[in-house]
């Protein structure tokens, strides 16, 4: 039996291996991750309620958190998440969705200061993403400057 027909990718979908994701994909994948650093802020701020209510059950009040460190707060869990995951396996939850992932110019996976420098990048200047219509690589600023793709790959490393 050959690999190809013991492959579990798709058919359709062996030919888009290794090509950079469009801005469908890639927006899709960023959208999963917002609602997954939204929900672990919900998460975060549970366990802070919950935390002050074991602390003093009789004068316990829901905390209200300040808008601006709310906003920090999510910039950093955001910033840690993306550096984490393309670090590591080079695919946030989102990207794991869609089967994308982040690599460098050689097709590997970030190091931790690329990540980190790349995950600063989106956090500053996220409409750098719409760059991937105008470029025919299908790359965003973030992805010129820093030179990484975005690319469709199903295969677990």
């Amino acid at each position: 039996m050959s690999h190809d027909a013991a492959s579990a990718l798709p058919v359709e979908a062996r030919s888009f291996q290794q090509r950079r994701a469009g801005i469908v994909t890639r927006t899709m994948a960023s959208t999963v991750d917002f609602v997954v650093v939204g929900l672990a802020l919900v998460v975060l701020y549970a366990l802070w309620n919950a935390t002050a209510f074991l602390i003093d059950p009789y004068g316990f009040a829901f905390v209200k958190p300040a808008q601006v460190g709310t906003l920090l707060a999510g910039e950093l869990l955001l910033l840690t998440y993306l550096t984490g995951s393309w670090a590591t396996t080079g695919r946030t939850y989102g990207a794991h969705l869609m089967g994308l992932r982040v690599v460098n110019s050689r097709g590997d996976t970030l190091r931790w200061i690329k990540a980190l420098l790349r995950s600063g990048f989106c956090l500053i200047f996220p409409f750098g993403l719409l760059w991937v219509v105008i470029n025919k690589e299908n790359r965003s600023l973030q992805d010129l400057v820093l030179r990484t793709s975005v690319i469709y790959d199903w295969r677990p490393r």
